[in-house]
Protein backbone atom coordinates (compact mmCIF):
# COMPACT_ATOMS: atom_id res chain seq x y z
CA UNK A 1 0.00 0.00 0.00
CA UNK A 2 2.84 2.40 0.91
CA UNK A 3 4.67 1.65 -2.37
CA UNK A 4 1.49 2.24 -4.33
CA UNK A 5 0.92 5.58 -2.56
CA UNK A 6 4.53 6.60 -3.22
CA UNK A 7 4.16 5.78 -6.92
CA UNK A 8 0.89 7.67 -7.06
CA UNK A 9 2.49 10.74 -5.52
CA UNK A 10 5.35 10.63 -8.04
CA UNK A 11 2.88 10.31 -10.93
CA UNK A 12 0.87 13.23 -9.62
CA UNK A 13 3.99 15.42 -9.25
CA UNK A 14 5.02 14.51 -12.80
CA UNK A 15 1.56 15.38 -14.09
CA UNK A 16 1.61 18.74 -12.31
CA UNK A 17 5.09 19.50 -13.68
CA UNK A 18 3.92 18.67 -17.20
CA UNK A 19 0.80 20.84 -16.89
CA UNK A 20 2.83 23.66 -15.36
CA UNK A 21 5.36 23.47 -18.18
CA UNK A 22 2.57 23.64 -20.74
CA UNK A 23 1.00 26.63 -19.01
CA UNK A 24 4.32 28.45 -18.75
CA UNK A 25 5.03 27.75 -22.41
CA UNK A 26 1.65 29.10 -23.44
CA UNK A 27 2.12 32.25 -21.37
CA UNK A 28 5.61 32.69 -22.78
CA UNK A 29 4.27 32.51 -26.31
CA UNK A 30 1.75 35.23 -25.56
CA UNK A 31 4.44 37.38 -23.94
CA UNK A 32 6.65 36.94 -26.98
CA UNK A 33 3.77 37.94 -29.21
CA UNK A 34 3.19 41.09 -27.19
CA UNK A 35 6.82 42.19 -26.85
CA UNK A 36 8.28 41.09 -30.16
CA UNK A 37 11.01 39.08 -28.35
CA UNK A 38 11.19 36.36 -30.97
CA UNK A 39 14.18 34.24 -31.98
CA UNK A 40 16.32 35.73 -34.72
CA UNK A 41 15.18 32.98 -37.09
CA UNK A 42 11.48 33.88 -36.67
CA UNK A 43 10.17 35.69 -39.75
CA UNK A 44 7.47 38.32 -39.57
CA UNK A 45 4.32 37.57 -41.51
CA UNK A 46 0.90 38.90 -42.36
CA UNK A 47 -2.12 37.32 -40.73
CA UNK A 48 -5.02 36.98 -43.16
CA UNK A 49 -8.03 36.77 -40.86
CA UNK A 50 -11.48 35.88 -42.19
CA UNK A 51 -14.91 35.87 -40.57
CA UNK A 52 -15.48 32.19 -41.29
CA UNK A 53 -14.98 30.26 -44.52
CA UNK A 54 -17.12 32.13 -47.04
CA UNK A 55 -16.42 31.42 -50.74
CA UNK A 56 -16.44 35.18 -51.41
CA UNK A 57 -13.21 35.57 -49.45
CA UNK A 58 -11.16 33.33 -51.73
CA UNK A 59 -10.75 35.73 -54.65
CA UNK A 60 -9.58 38.76 -52.63
CA UNK A 61 -7.20 36.58 -50.61
CA UNK A 62 -5.64 35.12 -53.75
CA UNK A 63 -5.26 38.57 -55.31
CA UNK A 64 -3.81 39.97 -52.08
CA UNK A 65 -1.20 37.21 -51.83
CA UNK A 66 -0.18 37.61 -55.47
CA UNK A 67 0.31 41.33 -55.05
CA UNK A 68 2.01 41.60 -51.67
CA UNK A 69 4.52 38.69 -51.85
CA UNK A 70 4.88 38.84 -48.06
CA UNK A 71 4.70 35.61 -46.02
CA UNK A 72 1.12 35.14 -44.87
CA UNK A 73 -0.87 32.82 -42.63
CA UNK A 74 -4.61 32.28 -43.05
CA UNK A 75 -6.77 32.24 -39.90
CA UNK A 76 -10.46 31.41 -40.28
CA UNK A 77 -12.51 32.49 -37.29
CA UNK A 78 -15.19 29.86 -36.74
CA UNK A 79 -17.32 28.89 -33.78
CA UNK A 80 -18.29 30.99 -30.79
CA UNK A 81 -16.60 34.34 -30.09
CA UNK A 82 -14.43 32.73 -27.40
CA UNK A 83 -13.34 29.92 -29.71
CA UNK A 84 -12.59 32.37 -32.51
CA UNK A 85 -10.59 34.61 -30.19
CA UNK A 86 -8.47 31.71 -28.91
CA UNK A 87 -7.80 30.60 -32.48
CA UNK A 88 -6.55 34.07 -33.35
CA UNK A 89 -4.44 34.31 -30.18
CA UNK A 90 -2.75 31.00 -30.99
CA UNK A 91 -1.99 32.11 -34.52
CA UNK A 92 -0.57 35.41 -33.27
CA UNK A 93 1.68 33.56 -30.81
CA UNK A 94 3.33 31.32 -33.41
CA UNK A 95 5.51 33.99 -35.07
CA UNK A 96 5.83 37.78 -35.28
CA UNK A 97 2.89 39.53 -36.94
CA UNK A 98 3.79 42.61 -38.95
CA UNK A 99 0.27 43.31 -40.25
CA UNK A 100 -3.27 41.96 -40.51
CA UNK A 101 -5.52 41.68 -43.55
CA UNK A 102 -9.02 41.20 -42.12
CA UNK A 103 -12.08 40.22 -44.15
CA UNK A 104 -15.49 40.69 -42.57
CA UNK A 105 -16.63 42.58 -39.50
CA UNK A 106 -15.96 39.79 -37.01
CA UNK A 107 -12.38 39.43 -38.21
CA UNK A 108 -11.74 43.16 -37.91
CA UNK A 109 -13.23 43.39 -34.43
CA UNK A 110 -11.28 40.45 -33.00
CA UNK A 111 -8.05 41.48 -34.73
CA UNK A 112 -8.19 44.87 -33.02
CA UNK A 113 -8.97 43.20 -29.70
CA UNK A 114 -6.08 40.71 -29.91
CA UNK A 115 -3.55 42.87 -31.81
CA UNK A 116 -4.62 46.46 -31.06
CA UNK A 117 -1.45 48.19 -32.27
CA UNK A 118 -0.69 46.01 -35.30
CA UNK A 119 -1.23 47.66 -38.71
CA UNK A 120 -4.52 46.43 -40.16
CA UNK A 121 -6.14 46.58 -43.59
CA UNK A 122 -9.76 45.50 -43.91
CA UNK A 123 -12.09 44.56 -46.76
CA UNK A 124 -15.64 43.28 -47.23
CA UNK A 125 -16.93 44.94 -44.07
CA UNK A 126 -20.42 46.42 -44.02
CA UNK A 127 -20.73 49.64 -42.01
CA UNK A 128 -17.17 49.67 -40.70
CA UNK A 129 -17.90 53.04 -39.08
CA UNK A 130 -19.73 51.19 -36.32
CA UNK A 131 -16.55 49.34 -35.31
CA UNK A 132 -14.92 52.54 -33.98
CA UNK A 133 -11.51 51.72 -35.46
CA UNK A 134 -8.43 53.61 -34.29
CA UNK A 135 -4.67 53.42 -34.77
CA UNK A 136 -2.88 52.09 -37.86
CA UNK A 137 -6.00 51.04 -39.78
CA UNK A 138 -7.16 51.48 -43.36
CA UNK A 139 -9.17 49.46 -45.82
CA UNK A 140 -11.37 49.11 -48.88
CA UNK A 141 -15.06 49.95 -48.74
CA UNK A 142 -17.40 47.09 -49.60
CA UNK A 143 -19.94 49.36 -51.29
CA UNK A 144 -19.51 51.54 -54.33
CA UNK A 145 -19.94 55.29 -53.90
CA UNK A 146 -23.62 55.99 -54.34
CA UNK A 147 -22.84 58.82 -56.76
CA UNK A 148 -21.09 56.56 -59.26
CA UNK A 149 -23.68 53.82 -58.72
CA UNK A 150 -26.61 56.06 -59.63
CA UNK A 151 -24.74 57.39 -62.65
CA UNK A 152 -24.40 53.79 -63.87
CA UNK A 153 -28.07 53.09 -63.17
CA UNK A 154 -29.10 56.06 -65.30
CA UNK A 155 -26.75 55.11 -68.12
CA UNK A 156 -28.00 51.51 -68.21
CA UNK A 157 -31.68 52.44 -67.77
CA UNK A 158 -32.17 55.75 -69.62
CA UNK A 159 -35.92 55.80 -68.86
CA UNK A 160 -35.28 55.71 -65.11
CA UNK A 161 -36.88 58.74 -63.44
CA UNK A 162 -38.00 57.56 -59.99
CA UNK A 163 -36.21 55.02 -57.83
CA UNK A 164 -37.50 53.54 -54.59
CA UNK A 165 -35.56 52.34 -51.57
CA UNK A 166 -36.79 50.44 -48.52
CA UNK A 167 -34.50 50.89 -45.54
CA UNK A 168 -34.33 50.09 -41.84
CA UNK A 169 -32.83 51.84 -38.81
CA UNK A 170 -29.25 51.17 -39.94
CA UNK A 171 -29.50 53.95 -42.54
CA UNK A 172 -29.64 57.34 -40.86
CA UNK A 173 -30.92 60.67 -42.20
CA UNK A 174 -27.48 61.70 -43.46
CA UNK A 175 -27.15 58.54 -45.57
CA UNK A 176 -30.62 59.00 -47.04
CA UNK A 177 -29.87 62.63 -47.86
CA UNK A 178 -26.66 61.62 -49.63
CA UNK A 179 -28.60 59.04 -51.67
CA UNK A 180 -31.20 61.69 -52.51
CA UNK A 181 -28.52 64.10 -53.74
CA UNK A 182 -26.84 61.37 -55.82
CA UNK A 183 -30.16 60.54 -57.47
CA UNK A 184 -30.96 64.19 -58.14
CA UNK A 185 -27.56 64.66 -59.78
CA UNK A 186 -28.68 62.33 -62.60
CA UNK A 187 -32.25 63.69 -62.72
CA UNK A 188 -33.76 60.81 -60.74
CA UNK A 189 -36.23 61.28 -57.88
CA UNK A 190 -35.71 59.19 -54.75
CA UNK A 191 -38.80 57.67 -53.14
CA UNK A 192 -37.69 56.36 -49.74
CA UNK A 193 -39.75 54.32 -47.28
CA UNK A 194 -38.49 53.49 -43.79
CA UNK A 195 -39.39 50.19 -42.12
CA UNK A 196 -38.81 49.24 -38.50
CA UNK A 197 -39.47 45.51 -38.82
CA UNK A 198 -39.26 42.94 -41.65
CA UNK A 199 -43.04 42.49 -41.50
CA UNK A 200 -43.49 46.10 -42.67
CA UNK A 201 -41.67 45.64 -45.99
CA UNK A 202 -44.58 44.32 -48.06
CA UNK A 203 -46.85 47.18 -47.00
CA UNK A 204 -44.13 49.77 -47.59
CA UNK A 205 -43.56 48.44 -51.10
CA UNK A 206 -47.27 48.54 -51.93
CA UNK A 207 -47.41 52.19 -50.88
CA UNK A 208 -44.63 53.28 -53.24
CA UNK A 209 -44.92 50.84 -56.16
CA UNK A 210 -47.08 53.11 -58.34
CA UNK A 211 -44.59 55.96 -57.93
CA UNK A 212 -41.33 54.23 -58.96
CA UNK A 213 -39.62 52.84 -62.08
CA UNK A 214 -37.01 50.86 -60.12
CA UNK A 215 -36.43 49.54 -56.61
CA UNK A 216 -32.90 49.71 -55.26
CA UNK A 217 -31.99 47.01 -52.77
CA UNK A 218 -29.66 48.21 -50.01
CA UNK A 219 -27.81 45.77 -47.71
CA UNK A 220 -30.15 46.22 -44.77
CA UNK A 221 -30.83 43.23 -42.47
CA UNK A 222 -34.24 44.59 -41.49
CA UNK A 223 -35.56 45.31 -44.98
CA UNK A 224 -34.02 42.37 -46.82
CA UNK A 225 -34.79 38.95 -45.42
CA UNK A 226 -35.17 35.75 -47.42
CA UNK A 227 -38.96 36.03 -47.42
CA UNK A 228 -38.94 39.73 -48.25
CA UNK A 229 -36.55 39.22 -51.14
CA UNK A 230 -38.75 36.47 -52.59
CA UNK A 231 -41.77 38.76 -52.28
CA UNK A 232 -40.05 41.79 -53.81
CA UNK A 233 -38.47 39.90 -56.71
CA UNK A 234 -41.88 38.44 -57.61
CA UNK A 235 -43.86 41.66 -57.20
CA UNK A 236 -41.42 43.94 -59.00
CA UNK A 237 -41.38 41.65 -62.00
CA UNK A 238 -45.18 41.58 -62.14
CA UNK A 239 -45.37 45.35 -61.63
CA UNK A 240 -42.81 46.10 -64.38
CA UNK A 241 -40.32 47.57 -61.92
CA UNK A 242 -36.56 47.03 -62.24
CA UNK A 243 -35.21 45.40 -59.05
CA UNK A 244 -31.60 46.53 -58.58
CA UNK A 245 -29.54 44.39 -56.18
CA UNK A 246 -26.15 44.89 -54.52
CA UNK A 247 -24.86 41.34 -55.13
CA UNK A 248 -24.96 38.94 -58.04
CA UNK A 249 -26.30 36.22 -55.74
CA UNK A 250 -29.57 38.14 -55.63
CA UNK A 251 -29.56 38.49 -59.41
CA UNK A 252 -29.35 34.72 -59.68
CA UNK A 253 -32.31 34.55 -57.30
CA UNK A 254 -34.51 36.92 -59.30
CA UNK A 255 -33.35 40.56 -59.23
CA UNK A 256 -32.77 42.32 -62.56
CA UNK A 257 -29.14 43.29 -62.11
CA UNK A 258 -26.34 44.15 -59.73
CA UNK A 259 -23.37 46.48 -59.96
CA UNK A 260 -20.89 45.31 -57.36
CA UNK A 261 -17.17 45.55 -56.63
CA UNK A 262 -14.91 42.85 -58.05
CA UNK A 263 -13.43 40.78 -55.25
CA UNK A 264 -10.07 40.41 -57.02
CA UNK A 265 -9.62 44.16 -57.30
CA UNK A 266 -10.47 44.60 -53.63
CA UNK A 267 -7.69 42.19 -52.71
CA UNK A 268 -5.19 44.03 -54.91
CA UNK A 269 -6.21 47.37 -53.40
CA UNK A 270 -5.77 45.95 -49.92
CA UNK A 271 -2.24 44.79 -50.76
CA UNK A 272 -1.27 48.25 -52.03
CA UNK A 273 -2.76 49.86 -48.93
CA UNK A 274 -0.83 47.44 -46.72
CA UNK A 275 2.50 48.51 -48.21
CA UNK A 276 1.64 52.18 -47.74
CA UNK A 277 0.49 51.54 -44.18
CA UNK A 278 3.68 49.67 -43.25
CA UNK A 279 5.78 52.52 -44.65
CA UNK A 280 4.07 55.00 -42.33
CA UNK A 281 1.91 53.38 -39.63
CA UNK A 282 1.47 56.72 -37.89
CA UNK A 283 -0.18 58.21 -40.96
CA UNK A 284 -2.47 55.53 -42.39
CA UNK A 285 -3.74 56.12 -45.93
CA UNK A 286 -7.43 56.96 -46.18
CA UNK A 287 -10.02 54.23 -46.63
CA UNK A 288 -10.67 53.74 -50.34
CA UNK A 289 -13.80 53.01 -52.35
CA UNK A 290 -13.59 49.84 -54.46
CA UNK A 291 -12.17 50.48 -57.92
CA UNK A 292 -13.33 47.60 -60.10
CA UNK A 293 -16.99 46.84 -60.80
CA UNK A 294 -18.91 43.91 -62.23
CA UNK A 295 -22.33 44.14 -63.90
CA UNK A 296 -24.48 41.00 -63.82
CA UNK A 297 -27.89 40.92 -65.56
CA UNK A 298 -30.67 38.35 -65.28
CA UNK A 299 -31.88 37.77 -68.84
CA UNK A 300 -35.19 36.22 -67.78
CA UNK A 301 -36.12 39.27 -65.72
CA UNK A 302 -34.88 41.62 -68.45
CA UNK A 303 -37.15 39.84 -70.93
CA UNK A 304 -40.13 40.04 -68.58
CA UNK A 305 -39.57 43.80 -68.20
CA UNK A 306 -39.09 44.33 -71.93
CA UNK A 307 -35.46 45.28 -71.41
CA UNK A 308 -33.96 42.45 -73.46
CA UNK A 309 -34.02 44.78 -76.47
CA UNK A 310 -31.98 47.40 -74.60
CA UNK A 311 -28.52 47.07 -76.09
CA UNK A 312 -26.99 49.34 -73.45
CA UNK A 313 -27.98 47.05 -70.59
CA UNK A 314 -27.25 43.63 -72.05
CA UNK A 315 -24.25 44.76 -74.05
CA UNK A 316 -22.59 46.26 -70.98
CA UNK A 317 -23.00 43.16 -68.79
CA UNK A 318 -19.96 41.28 -67.58
CA UNK A 319 -22.19 38.24 -67.18
CA UNK A 320 -25.68 37.31 -68.36
CA UNK A 321 -27.42 34.72 -66.21
CA UNK A 322 -30.81 33.09 -65.70
CA UNK A 323 -32.73 32.81 -62.45
CA UNK A 324 -31.92 29.97 -60.10
CA UNK A 325 -34.82 30.67 -57.76
CA UNK A 326 -34.78 32.33 -54.33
Amino acid sequence: MRARRKWGNRAMRHFIRQRSFGLVAAVAMLVLAGTGAWPASAKARVLIVTSGDLPQYRAPIAAFERRTKRPATLVQLKGTPDVARRRLERAAAEAPVEAVFALGGRAVYLAREVLPSTPLVFAMVLQHQGLDLHGPVTGVEVQLPVESLFARFKMLLPTLHRIGVLYGPTLGPEAIERIRRAAAAVQVELVAARVRHPDEVAGAYRRIRTRIDALWMVPDPVAITRDNFAYLSHRTRNDGIAFLAFSENFVRAGALMSIAPTYETMGEQAAVLLERLLESPGHPPPIQPPLGTRLVVNTEVARALGLDRTATLLGSADELIASEGP
